[in-house]
């Protein structure tokens, strides 16, 4: 019965892929997701090797285990809205916004403005400026390239009035990055890097990295091995209770 624990471990690694794909298929439309992907490594069910039938040795036979989750930081495409407070990221950057656990990170830059008057996300994350949440009186808000937030009075003639400097920020590991829901990221055992390089697009979002075609097509590889490693198991357990029928009659 040894042999079914390979298999069944396979079934196992099936389901944990099946979960990571339906998650990025949800998140297709959500502005900023970064698509995650199952790493798996396989382990042998014995510490040596066992012996085979001519005296040598074979393999221990292996089952897979989930290594870690890897997230895929390929930039997805920009999407013009015309929203003054949708802003894309063009370059590696992240956007800043202060929770309560805590300052995350993120490429989600679909913000409003809340109750307060702070540019927030949808949330309710106030969005850090060079000097913390952003505040902005009434008017239209401008943001350059270089991240330079403005406002422009709403009487007739009115100057733009600076309000702050939107920082960007870099990591230069970013597997150190964990994600903690909402498109939101946690620097774990590393710190942010100031990125002056990178540009803000005004009036516009970085859609999901998910590709619906190749989702569809590892949801259906996903399904088959599942079925095939579903009929193996059934096989090998009709086998097992066929062979221990047969030698319980012989005895």
């Amino acid at each position: 019965m040894d042999s079914i624990y390979p298999v069944l471990s396979g079934a196992l690694a099936q389901e944990k892929r099946l979960e990571v794909i339906t998650n990025n298929l949800a998140n297709i439309n959500t502005a900023g997701f970064k698509k995650d992907q199952p790493l798996f490594e396989g382990m042998a069910l014995l510490s040596e090797m066992s012996a085979g039938p001519n005296g040598g040795t074979t393999p221990s036979p292996t089952f897979e285990t989930l290594s870690q989750i890897h997230t895929d930081f390929t930039p997805g495409s920009i999407r013009r809205t015309g929203e003054p407070l949708d802003l894309a990221i063009d370059g590696e950057g992240f956007f800043a916004v202060q929770t309560p656990r805590g300052v995350r990170y993120t490429r989600g830059g679909s913000f409003t403005i809340d109750a307060q008057g702070q540019i927030a996300t949808h949330d309710g994350f106030p969005l850090l400026g060079s000097g913390g949440p952003i505040i902005v009186p009434p008017g239209a808000i401008q943001v350059d390239p270089e991240g330079r937030l403005s406002v422009k009075g709403t009487e007739v003639g009115a100057q733009s009035t600076d309000i702050d400097t939107l920082p960007l920020y870099r990591f230069s590991d970013r597997s150190q990055l964990k994600k903690t829901g909402q498109t939101l990221f946690e620097a774990v055992g590393g710190s942010a890097i100031p990125y002056p390089e990178g540009r803000i697009n005004q009036g516009a979002l970085e859609e999901s990295n998910v590709n619906p075609v190749e989702e569809m097509v590892a949801m259906i590889t996903v399904m088959r091995l599942y079925e095939s490693a579903q009929k193996a198991i059934q096989t090998a357990d009709e086998v097992a209770s066929k062979t221990s029928n047969e030698v319980g009659r012989l005895s």
